[in-house]
């Protein structure tokens, strides 16, 4: 596609170049006709006569007076010329600076939206014209929020222009980069001549970008996480490709981010899931579609239900029974796991304190906290208003946070945690042992109790490996004064095997599934059902 400035000068010549010769040929014309007057009426003769009837005329005055009129004339023609030129180059930057503005980002001078959009209408006619292949990459930068935030807008300009530059000299001259929206930018490639050159591209764009952005005097790093669609395999417009790739994207993210997919059907299928699970979501409250089930935790010590995990369900008209670990991610993604999440503790606080009065005191409650949640500045005093609603004592209470919600922010996950545990609930760190905690903060943080993974019991005790690293896991929470409950427990050989530590209670399908408040209360009056599994 032509250049948008180099079509505007033309235009703008061709219009200049027209003018004047319009303005040539009227001239012309005008003297023609004055010349055919002259002729026809005899003029000079006129003038002649005219001037010996007037004694006070002179022939030369009057010449002279027409000689000054003409060169007045000609002045002013040539003054009105060079004021036309002027107005004319006037209009030309004009048009230049509002056809940058209109097209080009105004921080990276990189085309944007629109024009990306015409470059690749453009280059999709030519490749239909030619039966060739073109490729769209759909950038988002990874971290740049957190880079933003931390640094200011300033440095996140810096980075978006160094991210540009980086990024354009692993280009060809006739590829496109744009930038679309914030931190998204797009590549077209036109002429593919295979797949596997896309591939080597996204790997030398990510490899670019892996060095450090200084900014004062400080180490910044981002990642590339990036969707590829092909033309004309993954869609034959630019809206199709664009949203293609855009979900091969989203899919890069979720991969782990600093990657690249490719857009497939498999993939599309997935965003059409996820955005009808996103869309039912937003009304399922107001539906009444969520339920609360609960898992007994049971005392190693006494045989007895000491205590029980809420756990959330939901059951669509649609969709019909929607796993956990499907919606709830998606719910975070769209920003209304904080919303569930506080009816689900208030709701647990609610049971609680219901099976308290029917006799059963002791019971604590475990519900687990989402990564949003925590970074609620007031999540402790929505954790306090749901204590005073149910009139449940804070000691019953144990919030659950994984290991990746703990590293997520540690200063202010202790902070947090602080604020909790002067409430006087308990804290509980679950999955211990499949993500990232440091030692170091471990010391630090007010946590009550580790919870471990059902991933390391799988195998017990047919493991050799995961014995050791259980017996490691025991023995470092014992050394940090956390009580332990094992997750996962399925077999009455893992049942076996975890009697013979010190962990204090379990959990898990060989005692019971997660059930209904009432089927719950079953347990409860008739614990002989548990009493033979647990001895």
């Amino acid at each position: 596609m032509p250049n948008i400035n180099k079509i505007s000068k033309l235009l703008s010549s061709k219009m200049l170049r027209s003018r004047f010769m319009v303005e040539v040929v009227c001239i012309v014309l005008a003297a023609l006709l004055v010349f055919w007057f002259a002729q026809e009426y005899d003029a000079f003769e006129y003038l002649v006569e005219e001037s010996r009837k007037h004694e006070d005329w002179e022939l030369d005055e009057l010449f002279t007076l027409l000689m000054i009129s003409a060169f007045a004339f000609l002045f002013i023609t040539i003054r009105n010329g060079r004021y036309l030129k002027l107005e004319i180059s006037r209009r030309l930057e004009a048009e230049k600076e509002i056809s940058t503005l209109a097209f080009f980002d105004s921080l990276t001078g990189l085309p944007n939206r629109d024009l990306c959009h015409n470059r690749l209408e453009h280059i999709l006619i030519h490749a239909k014209r030619s039966s060739s292949s073109a490729a769209i990459l759909f950038i988002d930068l990874d971290r740049f929020k957190a880079v933003n935030d931390t640094y200011g807008h300033d440095a996140g300009d810096y980075v978006l222009k160094e991210t540009a530059t980086r990024m354009s000299k692993r280009l060809r001259s006739d590829d496109t980069l744009a930038r679309i929206a914030g931190d998204e930018f797009i590549i077209i490639l036109e002429s593919l001549s295979s797949p596997n050159n896309v591939s080597n591209l996204a790997e030398k764009l990510i490899e670019v970008i892996e060095p450090p952005f200084i900014i004062d005097d400080n180490e910044a790093y981002i990642g590339l996480s990036i969707g590829i669609a092909i033309y004309p395999s993954d869609g034959e417009t630019a809206e199709e490709l664009i949203k293609n790739a855009d979900t091969a994207m989203y899919h890069a993210k979720d991969s782990g981010k600093n990657t690249f997919r490719f857009f497939s059907s498999e993939l599309d299928q997935q965003a059409k899931t996820k955005l009808q699970i996103s869309n039912q979501l937003r009304k399922a409250m107001e539906r009444n579609e969520f339920s609360l089930h609960f898992q007994p935790i049971i005392d190693i010590g006494t045989h007895q239900i000491k205590g029980a995990e809420a756990l959330l369900r939901w059951n669509n008209a649609l969709l019909g029974n929607v796993r956990p670990d499907i919606f709830i991610p998606i719910a975070e993604d769209i920003g209304l796991i904080s919303a569930i999440g506080d009816w689900v503790l208030l709701q647990a606080c609610h049971q609680n304190k219901v099976w308290h009065d029917a006799g059963y005191s002791e019971l604590v409650m475990s519900v687990n906290m989402s990564v949003r949640q925590l970074e609620l500045e007031n999540y402790a005093a929505i954790v306090q208003t749901c204590l005073t609603s149910s009139k449940l004592a804070a000691k019953y209470l144990e919030l659950e946070l994984t290991e990746t919600t703990l590293m997520k922010d540690i200063d202010v996950t202790i902070h947090r945690l602080d604020q909790l545990k002067a409430l006087g609930v308990s804290i509980s760190l679950d999955d211990f042992g499949t993500g990232y905690s440091s030692m170091s903060y471990l010391c630090k943080l007010n946590i009550d109790r580790i919870k471990l993974d059902r991933s390391f019991i799988r195998f017990i005790p047919e493991s050799k490996d995961d014995v050791i690293t259980v017996n490691a896991i025991i023995s470092l929470a014992n050394n940090l004064n956390f009580k332990i409950t094992a997750e996962g427990i399925e077999t009455l050989e893992q049942k076996l095997f975890i009697d013979s530590t010190i962990v204090d209670s379990v959990q898990g399908f060989y005692y019971s599934k997660a059930v209904t408040a009432a089927n719950f209360e079953l347990l409860l009056q008739q614990p002989s059902v548990l009493l033979q599994k647990v001895h």
